[in-house]
């Protein structure tokens, strides 16, 4: 063969290996040019313990997996099953009480994680109680009637041998206006997050730690609806990832975690942030989101006096494991 024949042919093999190059590059080249999937995302409080929320959106975690996540704070988790109810929001993360509620209302409401599985709350009154006598007739603040406070608030009342009929129950709203509450005298007594209650709880007084109890509760569930989860499974999916990132990277990296949190709190008091630090990091997040049927029924078995459909839910009407199933299945939990 001729170096003039060579010299084509090598020319040829070169346009050919160009070509199948640019159709191998073509698929991620279409698909890293896709608009990222937009979601809102509500919080019913602003606190420490979503944390994990801000440090994936500041990070770029969620634009990692392809997700563009807007915080929305909406006091209660009531009012945030509603605001995703009426397509206001996308998900929710917030108390399991809420989606249960609404779920037993045939709403279509579904929880796809349970990243905190306990009861992460300080039972707090402005005067010492040492006896079940002392807190009736007293006010007592929640954030909404049919909100997991107002079930942990039950659970407190019921281990101190006290009647829930015998106080009164004010909806102020989430920890930090519980806290406020609480410092006004508005209120006699309430459920405090544990995060929020560390360094903030000078001159009260702790009744009782919820989280020494030992006892199972979906505290805190990642909601959305069955059809916006059945339509979008994909943007769910990365929303639990980012969020699960998030919250390695809030247990893994200290210093930007509290600057992060300090610049969303809007909180400069960085001894405080520390020790609210080193409590959330310990004590409140599960490696792998998933719940307990026996945290789900406890749920259940407070609810169900108010609300008797409740009584007739199992953990699957209201859990969808598919989710952390095939994140788990992948992988993706392993260290």
């Amino acid at each position: 063969m001729t170096k003039r024949r060579m010299g084509k042919v090598s020319w040829g093999a070169a346009i050919v290996a160009a070509c199948y190059s640019f159709f191998l590059l073509a698929p991620g080249m279409a698909i890293g040019a896709e608009p990222l999937k937009k979601m809102r995302v509500a919080i019913p409080s602003i606190v420490i313990d979503f944390a994990p929320l801000w440090i994936a959106r500041d990070k770029g975690l969620f634009r990692d997996e392809r997700v563009e996540v807007e915080i929305t704070y909406i006091q209660g988790n009531i009012r945030g099953v509603q605001s995703l109810l009426a397509g206001e929001v996308q998900a929710g993360i917030a108390g399991s009480a809420g989606p249960i509620s609404a779920r037993a209302a045939g709403e279509d409401a579904v929880i796809v994680a349970v990243p905190m599985n306990r009861l992460d709350y300080t039972f707090v009154a402005r005067e010492p109680v040492k006896r079940p006598s002392d807190l009736q007739g007293k006010k007592i603040g929640i954030g909404s009637v049919g909100g997991s406070d107002e079930v942990a608030t039950r659970i407190a009342l019921e281990h101190l041998g006290v009647d829930p009929a015998s106080v009164v129950r004010l909806q102020v709203g989430g920890s930090a206006e519980r806290l406020a509450a609480l410092r006004s005298g508005s209120i006699d007594a309430a459920n405090i997050g544990g995060a929020t209650f560390i360094g903030a709880g000078a001159g009260l007084h702790k009744v009782v730690d919820l989280t020494e109890l030992g006892v199972d509760f979906p505290f805190t569930a990642i909601f959305t609806t069955r059809r916006y989860a059945q339509a979008n499974r994909d943007a769910v999916l990365a929303m639990i990832r980012g969020y699960m990132r998030g919250v390695r990277f809030f247990q893994q990296n200290k210093e930007e975690s509290i600057a992060i949190t300090a610049r969303n709190l809007r909180n400069p008091n960085k001894e405080l942030l520390e020790r609210q630090w080193q409590y959330v990091k310990d004590h409140v997040y599960e490696k792998i989101p998933l719940p307990t049927e026996k945290g789900f029924k406890l749920v259940f078995d407070m609810l169900a006096p108010r609300n008797s459909k409740v009584a007739s839910l199992r953990m699957e009407d209201v859990f969808d494991a598919s989710f952390v199933k095939e994140l788990a299945d992948k992988g993706f939990f392993k260290p």
